[in-house]
């Protein structure tokens, strides 16, 4: 049988919401943290290239368009990307 002392503890524990501290590893200290979520949503903005290729279906960045110029560059000199079929190991 409970003793009163402990019936008493557990109904402070329900009213005041506190838990027991008995040696228990209950993972409070990391609920208490603040969230971290929002402020690495906020620091990663969005890209704007798939909503400016809607509006715009001409729209390169930069980084596409200094793909496509190397490529570009290495195609003039023969050292492209083989076309589609005619690979290395193609009949």
């Amino acid at each position: 049988m409970a003793s009163r002392a402990s019936r008493i503890a557990a109904v402070a524990r329900e009213i005041f919401g506190t838990l027991p501290n008995r040696g228990v590893r209950t993972g409070l200290q990391f609920l208490k943290k603040p969230l971290i979520g929002p402020y690495i949503n906020r620091f990663y903005l969005e890209p704007i290239e798939p909503a400016a290729r809607v509006t715009m279906p001409s729209y390169t960045s930069e980084l596409q368009q200094r793909r496509l110029d190397k490529l570009r560059v290495l195609r003039q000199r023969g050292k492209g990307p083989p076309k589609k079929g005619s690979g290395k190991r193609s009949k």
